[in-house]
């Protein structure tokens, strides 16, 4: 693709401009801040999954529910689990549940409703199982008015929050012509927190597996540790984004500053497969590493896991140390990454490996809940997302694929994604996935051909792609003016992909009238949703006195370190280690380092060990002090390195910062 390169930096450290190929705003009201309590709190859950509406089934809604309750109950929630409920159940259960709530004087209620719901002339109504609904008044009188839950919920002076995956197709279109597309928003949410599984007047996916797009999203980050719940959702709002190709956004609403914690504690140092990496490689346990490699066959240690496997004959389930402290440690460590990930094989390796385990039942409760992992038991829709997804597409469900791996699986690819069209021709995110496939195989035809029926529904996957063949005259006459129309389109859709492409455009004034700030503004876009390289981008706008000034590059610099960008690692290290426009600080450059280590398959590794003399001797001595520590190096605080610093490197990228 096309990109703009500017050098930065100075001898063997250059780092330049990176484009990438590849939080739609809540409405927050004003409102006083809730304050979390402690460990002694009372949280307490109501959590309703309707499915059977007699011939009208939703399969997901009672997944949904069930998903919900076990894995909030992993959160300390006090869950009332109500399934295909009546009218008289839900009212019934519901006012039992409000009344618990004061009574226990709860910290923190939440509901979560999975079923029909409708909106009628500003209100919304949550259907139960037995409603007859014929006209307005039948709608009125057999279903759970919101407001009603609402007002019985709000007794309580817990933090409330409610979370709405109930904008399906609406069944009673062709009885009462009354009725306008998905929920309205609420017109008083004092109070609350209230999420929407889309915007109000928008319609939402019931979900091609095992749950809702919705239900998938808040069950893979719920258990983030010590993130706030705004940022919870604001990964949520991002996940759905991204697993339906920008058709449903999801809707926060709420009239208190959130400071709850689903999980409080600190932030985790890894993301989850730098967790699964070095749980698993300090196990040295090969049924462990292959289920690293299955859950991440194309990770940044996938090269490790197999050399490992190949070198080893140690038997599967056989840790370094069985003392009952280890396996007390190891014991929670799986149980937790299983969790916080969602990985099915992870849960059954738990079940297998700690048959009496304290969390066994609950590990077996989970496990039935799932979705497989195994493609010889995932539906065509899921099998079309597993093998086609794009990288920077990528759920904690569904990791995305480069092309070179699509194509090795290209014909069960492209026959799944067929027949997930068939089952969901309203979905153009698997025309998008379809497109993909063909595209990986050099059907270019039968690309752009879905592409453009993808890209025409407004699938901001399907918009970046046909504006990258736009650009490049692949399949379609070059026309740059074209292309950044489709990234434009993109990004309007909320897609960072689309945002940093336009950015390139704007910038160099291909395709149009060149434009700085408003490249810049693009830029800043797709940091803020997390694209590690928009970040970088910025920090070298920032070096170079394009943005800001040169003082602010180590700040971008270091985020998009934190957002996982190595190369960003590498330049807030060289910023620190040369004292750029900042206090010099070889303590900083070191640990900068070592965590670009474990960021990249293996790039920095080389790099470092290759221009280590490049670096000032402090920070050297500095990494040295921080390898020996960890117990990887045993050579001399000197500044020099060599070979051992050499495998210490080695062995820190392995096993991250302990060898415990």
């Amino acid at each position: 693709m096309t990109s703009y390169m500017t050098s930065i930096g100075r001898s063997l450290r250059k780092f330049s401009l990176v484009f990438s190929m590849s939080l739609v705003s809540a409405s927050i009201l004003g409102g006083g801040p809730f304050a979390q309590t402690g460990d002694t709190e009372t949280r307490m859950a109501f959590v309703v999954g309707n499915a059977n509406y007699g011939s009208d089934v939703l399969p997901n809604a009672r997944n949904d529910a069930e998903s919900m309750s076990a894995t909030l109950q992993t959160l300390g929630f006090d869950v009332t689990l109500v399934l295909d409920a009546t009218q008289e159940d839900f009212t019934r259960e519901l006012k039992t549940f409000a009344e618990g709530a004061v009574q226990n004087d709860a910290s923190a209620v939440l509901v979560y409703y999975a079923g029909h719901g409708v909106q009628l002339s500003g209100k919304n109504y949550l259907i139960p199982v037995d409603a007859n609904i014929q006209d307005v008044d039948s709608l009125v009188s057999e279903s759970l008015h919101f407001d009603q839950l609402l007002e019985q919920v709000g007794n309580s002076s817990a933090f409330k929050m409610v979370f709405l995956d109930a904008c399906q197709n609406n069944p009673f279109q062709d009885r009462i012509g009354h009725f306008k597309a998905g929920l309205a928003p609420p017109p008083d949410v004092s109070g609350f927190l209230i999420g929407f599984a889309t915007q109000p007047g928008k319609v939402a996916y019931d979900g091609a597996g095992n749950n809702s797009p919705y239900a998938s999203a808040l069950l893979s980050h719920l258990r983030a540790p010590g993130q706030e719940v705004l940022s919870v959702l604001a990964k949520v709002n991002k996940h759905v984004r991204k697993d339906t190709g920008g058709a449903q956004v999801p809707y926060v609403q709420f009239s208190v500053k959130p400071e709850f914690f689903f999980k409080p504690g600190q932030e985790a140092e890894q993301d989850l497969e730098g967790r699964l990496w070095q749980l698993s490689a300090r196990q040295e346990d090969p049924e462990l590493i292959g289920l690293y490699l299955r859950r991440y066959p194309e990770g940044r240690f996938a090269e490790e896991a197999r050399s490992i496997i190949g070198n080893s004959n140690a038997s599967p389930g056989t840790a370094r140390s069985e003392n009952p402290a280890n396996v007390a440690s190891l014991e929670d460590a799986i149980w937790t990454n299983a969790l916080d990930s969602r990985n099915k094989s992870l849960l059954e390796y738990y079940i297998e490996r700690f048959p009496n385990g304290q969390n066994v039942e609950q590990a077996k409760e989970l496990v039935s809940q799932m979705a497989s992992d195994n493609p010889d038991n995932m539906t065509p829709a899921e099998l079309c997302r597993k093998f086609a997804t794009h990288p920077n597409d990528s759920t904690i469900a569904f990791q995305g694929v480069s092309l070179n791996r699509l194509a090795d699986n290209a014909t069960a690819a492209i026959n799944a994604c067929q027949s997930a069209i068939q089952t969901f021709p309203e979905d153009a995110h698997y025309k998008s996935l379809l497109a993909r496939a063909y595209a990986a195989v050099g059907n270019t035809d039968g690309a752009i051909d879905f592409y453009k029926q993808a890209a025409s529904a407004g699938n901001t996957r399907a918009l970046v792609s046909l504006g990258l063949l736009y650009e490049l005259g692949q399949g379609v006459p070059k026309d740059l003016s074209a292309a950044r129309e489709q990234f434009e389109q993109a990004y309007q859709n909320g897609s960072a992909d689309g945002a940093i492409n336009l950015a390139v455009s704007l910038y160099t004034g291909t395709g149009g009238p060149r434009d700085v700030q408003r490249a810049i503004t693009l830029l800043e876009y797709a940091s803020s949703e997390g694209a590690a390289r928009a970040t970088f981008n910025l920090g070298v706008f920032a070096k170079e006195g394009i943005y800001k000034s040169p003082e602010h590059a180590v700040e971008f610099f270091e985020l998009a370190a934190r957002q996982g960008y190595a190369e960003a690692a590498l330049a807030a290290a060289a910023i620190y280690d040369e004292g750029f426009h900042i206090e010099k600080s070889p303590r900083k450059a070191s640990e900068l380092l070592l965590a670009a280590l474990t960021a990249d398959r293996g790039e920095t590794l080389a790099k470092i060990s290759a221009e280590a003399l490049s670096w000032s001797r402090d920070t050297i001595i500095e990494v040295q002090s921080n390898m020996k520590t960890a117990g990887y190096y045993d050579g001399d605080l000197d500044g020099l390195p060599g070979p051992l610093f050499n495998r210490g490197l080695e062995l820190w990228r392995l096993y991250g910062g302990s060898a415990s």
